[in-house]
């Protein structure tokens, strides 16, 4: 379901602040996460200054109170003499006026003489420790002794020449650390690991290891833990084998608490904000989804047909003002679009008419009715030329007069004028009680036969005519309709240009329907409907059968037979015709394939129509089928009648051509009854004439056949035809054309029309006897 106009304004202008908070938070974060971090790291920098001043201003005491014992008279003259109890008396001493933790005195062998704490556990030997405090003479240095730290000095005991060393040490534990944490703000701790030495300002359980502790400790808040410390490790001066650090560790717990709470208020405000802006939108998609739901209801009414909707706003906003005019523009140009539309659906773009679909209600009103009606079914006879030789724009031109010319004749009439398409018109006229149907169609013919003038051409124009009396023949549209195009067809194809309708003939127009049907699916399953029949040709020299002429044949599932003369017809009316012979040519060419691998070879005609001759896919279907199967050329004879050449003849002569190139033989079948002239016959790019047996049939009996068959066999040798008699029915008509120098005869004589199979068996029996 989709989401309304106010509440996706709502959610957007919602959003826009939504997102607006989040990304000013995350840039808030970002920022104050990076300036809080830069912070720290300053305070680190700042408390490592700090320190660094502390140990100095302790190892300059530590220089000033060492130097103040090693010069002392008494003391040196003690060591000297190794006076054990004023050593310790003034070491004692001397530590508790500077505060100082740690004082020994060594002897030069690193051994120690005294200290001022004797409960220290020292080691026997202190040579190290002597030699890494030499390194660094009036520097402090970080040791470790007894699992304490303390930031030691050495100096040399001189009386004059050295004499005894004496260390003096600051201890560093957890005070000193809480001192500098006071000083830098900042967690101290001191730590040897070599010692596991530790001194802290955080107070910790003795088990807890400090290290670990400062890097692990984590504090959770809002969505995850983050770390409690920022530490920063620097290494002291000490001994190699004792390594000391100092551990600086910033807590981080009122940092976070200072940006959870600015994280708090900026979260506060955002809501803030948002409430705000929910509204505020709120209010300002009211104001604007009102006008514009007044306006779907405007362009529902407009879907309606209903173009004279207004909407009632108070106060609209000038762009609302300009929308609605808009839409009123809009709603007046659909009104006048669809008007155009509907006139456009209904009636023919050239001539005005109503078409085929509009007028079939109209029609079907009127012939339903009591009143008398003829529908006449016109057909403008060769158009088709009147296109190829003028052009398109004259035949249109001529489609328009005689619409013209048709609507001037039935104006008197109440009838109804339709274009069925291309040159096909039907026209109802209400008949008139003074006039016959016979002298409403006369008159009416006798207007459209005067001349026409187009583009300065004076052009006649003759029709075929269909009449159907309504209601006594059709009483509705589907049956007016096929009616009258069934009797102008009758029409275009006989004698009479206007042929009235008889009943019955209906019936015979959906049978060939049904023929041509069943035909298409003959094609499509090839289950043995459809199958070819061969007529063996004598070849009168030799006295061999080396000829067939290829014979279709439909046998339908019913078991009736279907004239080849009815399919054929049939299928060069409705188109099928391509279909038909691309499945002949297969058929043919694979069976003489079959006989080649028989041991026989066999040369095959195939007989073509002039659609054949005009596809442009034929020639290429010819030559691949050719060279699927491995056939000769030179095997197959193509048949075209005369009637077939002169329908078409340039196209027919140029496809012929193609055809010789191919390779393939071309015969002129049926010729002697069509219209083939001598200065025609020299034209055509032929090499067999096929005698028609109207001259045949009759040839031993008749004198004249006898004329004409002899003058033509001599007229087709001279010209380098070979020539064919077919119709054979009798000896003595063989034995007339072989005397007469005849090539190839044919007929029920020598045997009728075999299937393959029974074809070579009787080429077996036919050789043997001869």
């Amino acid at each position: 379901m989709g989401t309304s106009f106010k509440n996706r304004i709502i959610v957007l202008c919602v959003g826009l602040v939504l997102i607006t908070a989040i990304a000013s938070l995350a840039g808030f974060w970002w920022s104050t996460s990076q300036f809080k971090e830069r912070q720290v790291q300053q305070d680190i920098q700042k408390a490592q200054s700090v320190y660094q001043q502390y140990l100095v201003a302790r190892e300059r005491l530590l220089v000033t109170a060492a130097s103040v014992l090693t010069q002392d008279f008494g003391f040196k003259q003690a060591v000297a003499t190794r006076d054990a109890s004023t050593i310790s008396s003034v070491l004692f001493n001397h530590s508790q006026r500077i505060n100082a933790e740690l004082m020994l005195l060594l002897d030069m062998r690193g051994k120690l003489i005294s200290t001022n704490q004797n409960q220290l556990d020292l080691p026997q030997d202190m040579r190290p420790l002597v030699k890494q405090l030499l390194a660094h003479q009036e520097r402090s240095a970080f040791v470790v002794l007894d699992k304490k730290l303390y930031q030691a000095i050495i100096l040399p005991v001189k009386a004059p020449r050295t004499i005894a060393f004496t260390i003096v040490g600051f201890v560093v534990d957890e005070p000193i650390a809480q001192q500098l944490k006071g000083l830098t703000g900042m967690e101290m701790s001191f730590i040897s690991l070599g010692e596991k030495m530790k001194a802290s300002s955080i107070l910790l359980p003795e088990d807890r290891d400090l290290f670990a502790y400062l890097h692990e400790q984590k504090i959770s808040r809002w969505f995850g833990e983050y770390p409690l410390y920022i530490n920063a490790e620097v290494a002291l001066p000490s001994l190699s084998q004792v390594p000391v650090s100092l551990i600086l560790s910033a807590d981080l717990r009122s940092e976070y608490e200072e940006f959870d709470q600015l994280v708090l208020t900026i979260v506060f405000l955002s809501c803030i904000t948002m409430l705000f802006g929910f509204l505020a939108s709120g209010f300002l998609a009211k104001n604007l989804a009102t006008p514009l739901q007044q306006l779907t209801v405007m362009a529902r009414r407009f879907a309606k047909g209903d173009y004279n909707a207004e909407i009632h706003e108070s106060r609209p906003t000038e762009e609302i003002c300009q929308l609605v005019d808009a839409f009123h523009e809009m709603g007046d140009d659909i009104q006048a679009r669809e008007k155009q539309i509907r006139y456009q659906a209904s009636h023919d773009a050239l001539t005005g008419f109503y078409n085929r679909t509009s007028a079939l209600p109209i029609l079907d009103a009127l012939v339903s009715t009591e009143q008398v009606y003829y529908l006449l079914a016109l057909d403008i006879k060769g158009l088709r030329h009147i296109n190829d030789k003028l052009g398109p724009r004259i035949g249109d031109s001529c489609i328009e007069a005689v619409a013209k010319r048709i609507e001037v004749v039935t104006s008197s009439f109440e009838g109804l004028n339709i274009r069925l398409g291309g040159d096909e018109f039907l026209t109802v006229l209400q008949a008139k009680p003074d006039s016959t149907m016979e002298n409403c169609v006369d008159s009416f013919l006798a207007e459209l036969n005067k001349s026409y003038t187009i583009h300065n051409f004076e052009i006649t124009l003759r029709f075929s005519v269909g009449v159907v009396h309504s209601p006594e023949q059709a009483d509705n549209a589907d049956d007016s309709i096929r009616r009258a195009l069934i009797a102008a067809d009758n029409a275009a194809h006989g004698v009479e240009d206007v042929y009235f309708y008889q009943t019955g003939e209906d019936e015979a127009y959906l049978e060939r329907l049904e023929i041509i049907d069943e035909l298409k699916q003959a094609l499509i399953e090839d289950d043995g409907q459809l199958f070819m029949t061969y007529q063996p040709k004598l070849n009168m020299s030799s006295g061999m059968v080396d000829k067939v002429e290829s014979l279709i044949r439909w046998k339908r599932k019913s078991g009736d037979w279907v004239s080849p003369e009815l399919f054929i017809d049939l299928a060069e009316q409705s188109g099928l015709i391509v279909d038909l012979t691309q499945w002949v040519l297969k058929t043919v060419i694979s069976q003489v394939a079959i006989w080649k691998t028989q041991g026989v070879t066999m040369k095959a005609a195939i007989n073509v129509s002039a659609q054949d001759i005009a596809d442009i896919d034929f020639i290429p279907h010819l030559q691949r089928m050719l060279e699927e199967f491995a056939v000769a050329p030179g095997l197959i004879t193509i048949e075209l009648t005369e009637r077939d050449m002169i329908e078409n003849e340039e196209k027919g002569i140029a496809a012929l051509l193609a055809l010789k190139a191919l390779g393939v033989h071309i015969s002129l079948d049926d010729y002697g009854v069509g219209q083939t002239s001598l200065g025609r016959l020299k034209m055509l790019p032929i090499d067999e004439l096929k005698l028609d047996k109207v001259f045949i049939l009759k040839l031993a009996a008749s004198h004249q056949d006898q004329c004409i068959v002899r003058s033509t066999i001599s007229l087709g040798h001279q010209l380098g035809f070979s020539v064919v008699a077919e119709g054979v029915e009798d000896a003595e008509s063989l034995q007339l054309l072989k005397e007469m120098k005849c090539d190839y005869a044919q007929g029920y004589y020598l045997s009728r029309p075999l299937k393959a199979a029974d074809l070579t068996q009787w080429l077996g029996q036919y050789h043997k006897a001869g």
